[in-house]
């Protein structure tokens, strides 16, 4: 009698493989850009020195979390559409710190206890770490940056640049 293919060894090593590529490069790249720093996000020296970019100022959308939250469970599609690689400004509430300092979630101010409705905002820089530091879980933040990636499952990441 034939093993089943799930029963084999060599399945499973596959399969483990395939799910680290597949969740690495889902979560890999999203903390990985440049950053300025709390503040205007038009900033033209970051940690690693200089860096030469046009002074072009950004301007933030200034958004309602929980709206944008609402327009992703209502169709993301639209609201891939409508965020996607934009600059934002959001104001929440602080639901998760990463252990390594790459991200803290954060969601709506008015969210209750048994929400799971968060963005994924990933720290570009120490001046950002040292400001998250003292910071604790329900503490309200302003974040301004941008929107990198969205997901019906995983929601929104978002770079930040600027941090209140």
């Amino acid at each position: 009698m034939k093993k089943k293919l799930y029963k084999r060894w060599w399945f499973w090593v596959i399969l483990g493989v395939v799910s680290v590529g597949i969740i690495g490069s889902a979560f890999g790249g999203a903390g990985n850009s440049e950053g300025t720093g709390i503040g205007s996000g038009s900033g033209t020296e970051d940690s690693g020195g200089s860096r030469n970019n046009m002074t072009t100022e950004k301007s933030y959308q200034k958004v309602d979390l929980q709206t944008m939250l609402d327009e992703l469970h209502e169709n993301a599609l639209r609201a891939e559409s409508k965020y996607q690689n934009a600059y934002v400004e959001i104001t929440g509430k602080i639901s998760n710190f990463d252990s390594d300092g790459s991200y803290i979630a954060i969601e709506p101010v008015a969210a209750d206890e048994w929400n799971f409705d968060t963005v994924m905002c990933y720290i570009k820089n120490d001046t950002q770490k040292s400001f998250i530091l003292e910071k604790s879980v329900g503490d309200q933040v302003t974040i301004k940056g941008e929107i990198t990636s969205i997901g019906e499952i995983l929601g929104y990441s978002l770079n930040i640049e600027a941090i209140s």
